[in-house]
């Protein structure tokens, strides 16, 4: 008991030591802290060591002669403690004092595990030295190619471990990583506390110092954890960086090593066909498990119906029985049920089976037809067919990822069934039931397992052939030749034309009628059929248009003043022309005529909203033509303007105005409105001129003179004869008025003919003094005394001034 209590004393006087170091060794931390803040230095916690983890402070022998120190420390601790449990001083409570023995040998065991990562780390990096010099030195085989497959097969599958070696030491470092975050902030709430418990010692009363001391060695022991284990999972950290650096040199080894062997070991055909004969064997005897598991699942189908039609039967007896009977009938329901359950089990697991065995199946062919094009790609040098495998083996790819999605999903799912299984059975009770059909299922379950595995193992096995020829792909695409590049790009061009040429649209049904039948078969619109297509509309249209201008002119010339006949034949022309070349461009390029009831709906559309003027003026121009209330050189009054018809097209009229403007009016006007044709009948056109005489001359005279000037006019029409009217009595004249007709009014200027007959009236009306009149206005003042009116000399103009002065500002 006295060497206890003297070790504990002991102890307790070391502890308070250790106690007044820290806080020089906290204030120092303190000061260290607000210096790196100052001046934004890094720093980093490491073995519970106030000193970077780099290498430029100490060494890694430096730190691990520091960890065993501190670990040699911790272990004296540790002995010094009561081995029975005792010992514990009387200002902790028993469930602290069990903590403090628990942390000190938590702090043990991480500084141990440290010491293990620090020399595990140490090896590595000098074994990553020397494998960077063995990878330097090596430049090729110690024996020249070419190598038989299975040397370059096994290379790929080691560069196919590498790889998942690589991926599972990056998921151990991201998990250490996450670790060491959450430790970082552990360490830092530790930190905090110990702070915390230093300055409630600091200030605290003489009666309540020893358990703040005491408060104070568990926070420290509670820090002091957490640094190590901050140490020691950094150290972990820095041990798989390493390992997954040391792991990609080796892959990048690996990789140069495939490139070299790959590109001097072109496969041979007597290697493809040894391999395509091992895929036979196993494709034969793949096809032997399809057949056996197509009759165990039959067999199984078999058996389940019999006893669903037994335990149907047995259920409908139920109600006729005695209780006793009923007793029975109901044990015998209920052992039908889980029979029923069992073979269900069993089916499922035989449907699986049966499907992953067909998966394997066509694995084997994807396998074989991968050797297959390996073999085309080392024998052909064609970089447009490496360009094609390329694409084709990423997207077998995508659909690999898809079956090892399924197969990995059916594999978890049917293990924790298994897993269930197995559990139940290996703690079975009665009240579970049968326990000869839980085995079943347990046999059903585990089947269903293995065959899951074999699908994984060959998703696997496809997936890393496939991702082999790729890179076999990319070694060859990258020491392609300059030529060979422009030529892969040339041809490149011109595939990528040839698709987009050849870029289906739509299909349309083509049908045919053969012995009474009809033959129902799709053709494709693509984008060449439509230019083709279009060129052909394009140039007999071009052709139609040229045609009708010189049968115009030419029609024209050979039957003159036939003009609506030559344009309505012109027409009709051009319209069964266009129809036949369209119907020749979509015979020639192969598109049927079908293919107006696939856009029946749209062109159904487009004439009732967006065609319909059009349509409706070319019918309206068609009319026009055929009843000709309307020809050309016709002079037309259209909303009080008058013109002459130059031209009748397919949607419009040209009518030249008589001031020279042209209109352009719809068809359809001349048929919906009110139009005048003065020249409808004949070429005759009539013509007024108003004329007013004084009063009191002789109006028989001036009749009589304004008739003569008509007719002596060579222009002017003796039949009708011209007539002159006494039109009324104006306020200042005898208004006269002449009409007269002058023929061929298409030819002739009516407005100079009347300008002709003017002159010669008022030369006639002077020779007989007939005074053309002139408006006038008598003005009468009726007043009463007489208008005094006075002389008066003119002002000067110094005078005017005077009386009006004038405003030099304008004003």
């Amino acid at each position: 008991m006295n060497n206890s209590e003297g070790g504990m004393n002991f102890g307790f006087q070391k502890r308070a030591d250790q106690r007044q170091s820290a806080s020089f060794l906290l204030a120092f931390l303190c000061l260290t802290v607000a210096v790196c803040l100052i001046f934004q230095l890094p720093m980093a916690w490491a073995a519970g060591e106030t000193e970077p983890q780099k290498s430029e402070v100490t060494s890694d022998n430096e730190r691990i002669a520091s960890i065993k120190s501190r670990l040699a420390e911790v272990q004296s601790r540790l002995s010094l403690l009561p081995a029975d449990g005792s010992g514990a001083p009387p200002e902790s409570n028993a469930a602290e004092w069990a903590e403090y023995k628990r942390l000190l040998n938590l702090v043990a065991n991480t500084y141990e595990e440290n010491l293990d990562a620090l020399n595990k780390l140490n090896v590595l990096g000098v074994a990553r030295q020397n494998f960077h010099q063995q990878s330097s030195a090596w430049s090729n085989f110690s024996e020249p190619g070419p190598y038989s497959v299975d040397f370059v097969d096994d290379l790929w599958n080691q560069l196919r471990d590498k790889e998942r070696e690589i991926e599972a030491v990056r998921v151990e470092l991201a998990l250490y990583e996450n670790l060491l975050e959450t430790q970082r902030q552990a360490l830092s709430s530790s930190e905090k506390a110990l702070r915390q418990a230093q300055e409630a010692l600091d200030g605290a009363e003489p009666q309540a110092v020893d358990r703040l001391r005491w408060n104070l060695d568990l926070s420290a022991i509670r820090n002091q954890l957490d640094q190590a284990r901050v140490a020691s999972l950094d150290t972990e950290r820095k041990l798989r960086t390493e390992m997954v650096g040391l792991r990609i040199d080796q892959r990048e080894l690996l990789l140069r090593q495939v490139r070299t062997a790959s590109l001097a070991s072109p496969l041979t055909e007597q290697d493809r066909d040894a391999r395509l004969a091992v895929l036979t064997q196993l494709e034969r005897e793949l096809d032997k498990e399809i057949q056996q598991a197509i009759d165990v699942d039959r067999k199984l189908e078999k058996q389940w119906h019999q006893t669903s039609d037994r335990l149907r039967e047995a259920r409908s007896f139920t109600s006729e029985l005695l209780p006793e009977a009923a007793e029975q009938q109901r044990l015998k329901i209920e052992r039908l049920q889980s029979e029923l359950q069992t073979q269900m089990i069993e089916a499922d697991a035989s449907s699986s089976t049966l499907k992953v065995l067909r998966l394997l199946s066509r694995i084997l062919v994807g396998r074989r037809h991968l050797w297959e094009m390996r073999y085309r790609l080392e024998s052909n040098g064609n970089l447009k067919a490496v360009d094609d495998a390329f694409l084709q083996i990423e997207k077998s790819q995508d659909q690999i990822a898809l079956w090892r999605q399924y197969s990995l999903s059916s594999l978890n799912q049917v293990r924790s069934l298994s897993d269930a299984q197995e559990k139940k059975l290996a703690e079975w009770k009665p009240e579970y039931g049968d326990r000869a059909l839980a085995e079943r299922e347990r046999i059903a379950y585990s089947r269903e397992l293995s065959m899951l595995r074999r699908l994984v193992t060959g998703v696997d096995q496809l997936d890393f052939e496939l991702i082999s020829l790729k890179q076999s792909v990319q070694f060859r695409y990258a020491g392609a030749v300059f030529s060979d590049r422009l030529n892969n790009l040339v041809t490149n061009i011109g595939d990528t034309v040839g698709n987009f040429w050849n870029f289906e649209l739509f299909t349309v049904d083509d049908i045919i009628i053969a012995e009474g039948k009809e033959i129902v078969s799709k053709r494709s619109v693509t984008i060449g059929k439509i230019i083709h297509m279009l060129l052909i509309l394009g140039i007999g249209l071009w052709l139609s248009a040229k045609i009708s201008d010189n049968g115009r002119r030419l029609l024209m010339k050979w039957l003159p003043g036939k003009e609506s006949a030559t344009l309505l034949g012109l027409r009709l022309f051009t319209l069964f022309s266009v129809i036949g070349i369209v119907v020749y461009a979509l015979v020639r390029v192969h598109i049927p005529l079908t293919v107006f009831t696939f856009f029946g709906g749209a062109l159904a559309i487009g004439v009732g909203f967006g065609a319909q003027n059009i349509i409706n003026n070319f019918i309206s121009g068609l009319i026009l033509l055929v009843e000709r209330p309307i020809k050309v050189g016709d002079i037309l009054e259209v909303e009080g303007v008058r013109g002459t018809v130059n031209h009748i097209g397919s949607r419009c009229c040209q009518v030249k105005r008589f001031d020279g403007i042209d209109m352009l009016i719809p068809n359809s006007r001349f048929l919906e409105q009110s139009v005048t044709n003065l020249t409808l009948s004949d070429q005759a056109f009539r013509c007024s001129i108003s004329v007013g005489i004084a009063y009191g001359s002789s109006v028989r005279d001036a009749l009589q003179l304004v008739q003569q000037a008509a007719g002596e006019h060579g222009l002017v029409l003796e039949s009708p004869v011209p007539e002159v009217y006494l039109e009324e009595f104006g306020n200042d004249a005898l208004n006269l008025t002449l009409d007269f007709w002058v023929g061929d009014v298409k030819h002739i200027n009516r407005r100079r003919v009347m300008s002709d007959i003017r002159h010669r009236i008022v030369n006639l009306l002077d020779e007989r003094g007939i005074v053309i009149a002139f408006p006038q206005r008598d003005v009468h003042l009726d007043i009463s005394n007489p208008i005094k009116v006075e002389y008066a000399a003119p002002e000067t103009e110094a005078a005017a001034h005077s009386k009006f002065p004038i405003d030099r500002t304008g004003k």
